[in-house]
């Protein structure tokens, strides 16, 4: 069995499980993969070859004036095909994964409309995942006041017991599971249900669903030899560097728009900056730390990527050592894209 087949079997498995794939599912593909992969090249490839437009899967991009630093895509580079949700809010803002999601939704929508083919591009795996499952409700996290409330009120064991009864009547799957002394654990149930009005036991059934909306070819770049993928990040850090990247973090930075605290002050490549720019390292200390933080997320994305299931893996880098011709890789790309599209108009038709 291929790659490709073996990562559909699984596919049809979870959405069949489900609910047959709607008519009005929207069939896309995804680029993924590490930072300086090549991620952004072969996705214009694509949508070259196959009539597509590019939706940015990653969480950075989506900031205005951030652009070396981001490796967000050149003028030319978008002038070869449109881009979608790059450059539209301010780096003071904050985006959730939800609202990512909603937007490539209806972005997709737009695209198929046109009769092109949705392409996400971008390393960002929570972004990714939110495409790959039905809408979620937004878990609050843990209130203290909420809790110290709770246990203020907990003083006998009557008070134990009353406590886990009435999980057991909101939400009894959970009650079954959670012991009634195991008194955070109940609490916590309850705060679910008592903020979304949504037992908890149900809420992780949805975090399961896949998407009924949209299906996802995912082909995810890859390397034999991942000192092949660090090297290029640190020559990919260099060329930022000669590229003005200082300039960007400083400009942005005097003008208060990386505030401490915000998402897009903590993005690798100006957060180091940052703290070379309050004094706090020289420049080629930033510069360094730069390259060991990249990496380090670097193998983070690999490793979320490799246990996506149903994904394609596409290697970059010959086994023996070596960067694969372009044409090569690109030849392969559109092979699996093809092979996901016959798959899964076949299903549609089923």
């Amino acid at each position: 069995m291929s790659e490709i087949d073996s990562g559909w079997s699984w596919l049809w498995k979870t959405n069949n499980s489900r609910r047959r794939f709607s008519s009005g599912m929207i069939f896309s593909i995804a680029i993924t993969g590490p930072t300086a992969s090549g991620k952004t090249g072969l996705s214009l490839a694509l949508a070259e070859r196959l009539s597509g437009e590019i939706i940015s899967a990653d969480s950075m991009q989506i900031y205005k004036e951030m652009n070396i630093g981001t490796a967000k895509a050149t003028a030319e580079e978008q002038a070869r095909a449109p881009h979608h949700l790059i450059d539209f809010i301010s780096p003071t803002e904050n985006y959730s994964v939800e609202c990512y999601r909603a937007a490539a939704l209806s972005a997709a929508e737009d695209i198929r409309s046109r009769g092109a083919l949705p392409i996400f591009v971008g390393g960002t795996g929570l972004y990714v995942s939110s495409l790959l499952r039905a809408e979620q409700v937004d878990v609050p996290g843990s209130d203290a006041e909420y809790r110290e409330r709770i246990l203020s009120s907990v003083k006998t064991e009557e008070d134990v017991t009353a406590l886990w009864e009435r999980l057991r009547e909101v939400d009894p799957e959970s009650a079954e599971k959670i012991h009634k002394n195991n008194i955070k654990r109940v609490i916590r149930a309850l705060e679910i249900f008592d903020k979304t009005g949504i037992p908890k036991t149900e809420l992780d059934r949805r975090s399961r669903e896949t998407s009924p909306e949209i299906f996802v070819g995912m082909i995810t770049l890859d390397f034999h030899n991942r000192d092949t993928l660090y090297s290029r990040i640190d020559e990919r850090v260099d060329i930022m560097m000669d590229e003005g990247l200082l300039g960007e973090v400083k400009s942005l930075y005097e003008r208060g728009l990386l505030p401490e605290g915000s998402t897009a002050a903590q993005a690798i490549g100006y957060k180091e900056l940052i703290c070379h720019l309050s004094g706090e390292c020289s420049l080629s200390e930033a510069v360094e730390n730069i390259k060991l933080a990249t990496r380090r997320y670097a193998k983070r994305q690999l490793t979320w990527f490799r246990h996506t299931e149903g994904t394609y893996t596409l290697y970059m880098d010959k086994a023996d050592g070596g960067m694969r011709e372009a044409e090569d890789v690109i030849a392969e790309a559109v092979s699996a894209a093809e092979s996901f599209k016959a798959k899964f108009s076949a299903v549609q038709k089923g």
